[in-house]
């Protein structure tokens, strides 16, 4: 989506080809874009002229010498282009304005997002159309005061605050990550701890980004481009956005990318204080539950197969009230024993029966693993580093709530042996490890342990995965 650098280089650029020019008429291609009456629209665009452009956050105001405005916002691909009457334009066009001398504008925009709307300039002036009435104010006009009183009382992580167009407006995902880093914030903390000197250097590096972006043109990326044929230059001025995996150019640390309420946020773990989050993965009997209880004694470690346990564990009578009705629900009475606890042997016996049961229960779980995670990892993110064990985790789409992945593996025989100290159905679980995608998701594995020896073994190459980890 173009954020303020990019709105601002397309004002300053459709400015020059189309202000104070005579507009001949408008056709629209495509009516929904449009969130006035039709006719009015087409009305009042005709036989007029651009006297200005205007921008306030990430919209457009084409003012006309009608008293009346145009307000645009391009969404996530919209584009506003010149050519001549004669040029040849993308079949993505919905919107056509047509000038004096064979030139046209048109408003171009593959997906479909973007919005007009028309009003009197008097609305305009008098902050009285909605959309643009409950904008907060841009860094260039915001002060830390303000900001941190915004900021204060909220419970949502800064990132997702800085986003929020009530509170800042201008700022998107792009120029969000590079303002953090700039200032050294975690984009993870609660905005309510973020200090008044904080609300200083936020707003001042996203002054700085801004300017710099708008200098050269906005970060092409995507569909983005200021005029036709011409692409923004400041994508190569960035230094975490898009740059996962690559090295800090402050410290050298891996720049890391993970999902914030859907959003990909980019962030250096060492330079912003973020806590690296690792996934262990590893087959049935692999040690990983063993090297889970060993390093849980030194950091945060959170078990996927004991929060599932403890749902199960619950009684009816106690916590978790929901999920016991939707087990009762979907495997019938049968599955509650007499002392209000729940079978899992009889989950299992009805699962291995009926696909669709074993399927609704992954269903209903791993919304409910997924949220738990996430709340283990805001709880502990002033940590160095967070372990969470999760045996599924390629299989079930854990890969993006982890920053790297450590692997436990071990041989076939030393599976048995592990199986067997534990009284477990050696065979069943055999079958499953066969079933594991260990193997063929090997090359996706950060760092990975062969527990193929003592326990002391386990434990010192558990500590060389750690230092590994820590100085990525």
């Amino acid at each position: 989506m173009p954020e303020l650098p990019e709105v601002e280089t397309v004002r300053r650029t459709l400015l020059k080809h189309i202000k104070d020019r005579h507009l001949i008429k408008t056709e629209i291609l495509y009516p929904k874009m449009i969130k006035s009456d039709i006719d009015t629209f087409l009305l009042s665009t005709k036989d007029v002229y651009f006297k200005d452009i205007e921008r306030k956050g990430k919209f457009l105001i084409f003012i006309l010498s009608n008293d009346m405005v145009i307000v645009s916002h391009l969404r996530m691909e919209g584009k506003f282009m010149y050519f001549k009457t004669k040029d040849t334009y993308s079949p993505y066009v919905k919107v056509v304005f047509y000038l004096d001398n064979d030139d046209v504008m048109v408003y171009d925009d593959m997906r479909c997002f973007g919005i007009m709307e028309l009003h009197s300039l008097k609305e305009y002036r008098d902050n009285l159309i909605p959309c643009l009435k409950k904008l907060g104010q841009e860094p260039f006009d915001l002060d830390e005061n303000t900001l941190h009183d915004k900021l204060k009382n909220l419970s949502s992580e800064i990132k997702t605050s800085l986003l929020n167009q009530d509170i800042i407006s201008g700022l998107g995902n792009i120029y969000v990550d590079e303002t953090l880093f700039d200032c050294k914030i975690s984009p993870f903390r609660k905005s309510s701890s973020i200090t008044l000197d904080e609300c200083r250097s936020i707003i001042l590096s996203a002054r700085k980004i801004l300017l710099k972006a708008i200098d050269e043109g906005g970060s092409t990326i995507d569909s983005y481009h200021p005029e036709n044929g011409v692409d923004g230059k400041f994508q190569n001025s960035l230094l975490v956005y898009g740059k996962e995996k690559k090295p800090c150019s402050i410290c050298n640390s891996l720049i890391l990318k993970r999902k914030l309420h859907g959003r990909g946020t980019h962030f250096c773990p060492r330079c912003q204080k973020v806590a690296k989050v690792i996934g262990i993965y590893g087959k049935i009997a692999s040690g990983k539950s063993t090297l889970s209880n060993f390093i849980s004694q030194f950091y945060p470690t959170f078990s996927s197969d004991e929060y599932i346990n403890s749902l199960y564990k619950t009684s009816l009578n106690e916590d978790h009230l929901e999920f016991k009705q939707f087990l009762i629900k979907t495997f019938s009475e049968k599955v509650i024993n007499d002392n209000l606890t729940i079978s899992k042997g009889e989950i299992k016996n009805q699962i291995n029966l009926d696909n669709q049961k074993k399927i609704a229960l992954e269903n209903y779980l791993y919304p409910l693993l997924r949220k738990a995670i996430h709340e283990f990892i805001k709880e502990h993110e002033s940590s160095l580093l967070i372990f969470i064990e999760i045996p599924l985790l390629f299989e079930k789409g854990f890969r993006n709530e982890v920053d790297y992945v450590l692997g436990v593996d071990c041989s076939y025989l030393k599976q048995i042996e592990h199986l067997k100290a534990r009284n477990s159905k050696i065979a069943t679980d055999l079958k499953l490890n066969q079933d594991h995608q260990f193997d063929k998701n090997i090359n996706k594995i950060d760092y990975v342990i062969f527990n193929s020896s003592t326990l002391e073994d386990l434990k010192a190459n558990t500590f060389k995965a750690v230092d590994f980890f820590l100085n990525r």
